[in-house]
């Protein structure tokens, strides 16, 4: 019954990165760490999200821009180690209610039309690439400061994808590579991908079909819906759990 509940989740998950390009941990996070141990469920959702980032990548390479973004990634790069040893030190829901409520916040500013835009983006890419890093590397969230960060610029559809693809490539890349080191990618994992990345790649593939048929301003509202709702999901099964 877990394995079955757990190729769904991947499914949906998988789905919903196709669509938007980010999501997968956001989605998959919370539940996958429900029916398997968080150890676990972390490096398995960072493969995952790579593993999927790099389907995507292939559709929207034309479109990245990784010279306006190297900071970001560059700064990812740095904090995703960080990240790591946060997991093995400090309890992931303390870790989880912080970002659920910063991510939720911000959603909500955003959704009310209440954006911030910075005309010097490179004054902000370190402290967002930052703190996507360290949460890729602690509770495999990279995705929601980038993803409020490139809403709040307003860039298009088309750019939101294939630069937060192109970064999700790279530093899924390098976080697996600590995973190794610290050795949380063991033979468990290992057997849990053998049967969850057929759903990965089933759900990645039907979401990247219909994103043709979703105009800019219904994928910028769903990208930030499902933003919030992943944010205030994150925050209250963290509270939960430390109640």
């Amino acid at each position: 019954m877990l394995i079955f509940l757990s190729i769904i989740v991947i499914l949906f998950a998988g789905f919903t990165q196709g669509l938007t390009s980010f999501g997968f941990a956001l989605i998959s996070m919370p539940l996958l760490s429900k029916l398997v141990p968080l150890q676990e469920a972390v490096p398995l959702v960072v493969i995952m999200s790579c593993i999927i980032n790099i389907m995507l990548l292939i559709q929207t390479w034309r479109h990245v821009q990784l010279t306006r973004v190297w900071l970001l990634i560059s700064a990812s790069l740095v904090a995703a180690p960080l990240g790591t040893y946060l997991l093995l030190y400090v309890d992931s829901d303390y870790l989880k209610l912080a970002a659920g409520i910063l991510i939720s916040s911000f959603a909500l500013l955003l959704i009310g039309n209440k954006s911030f835009p910075i005309k010097h983006e490179r004054l902000a890419y370190f402290p967002v690439g930052f703190l996507s890093g360290l949460l890729n590397g602690s509770i495999s969230m990279s995705g929601p400061p980038v993803v409020l960060f490139l809403s709040n610029q307003g860039v298009s559809k088309e750019v939101f994808r294939a630069n937060g693809t192109a970064m999700g490539v790279i530093l899924n890349s390098f976080t697996i590579a600590g995973f190794y080191t610290t050795g949380l990618i063991n033979h468990d994992v290992k057997a849990h991908l053998s049967w969850l990345v057929p759903g990965l790649i089933i759900g990645g593939f039907i979401g990247a079909k219909s994103i043709h048929h979703i105009n800019e301003p219904v994928f910028k509202k769903l990208s930030l819906y499902l933003i919030l709702i992943s944010g205030v999901l994150t925050a209250c099964l963290a509270m939960k759990s430390l109640a």
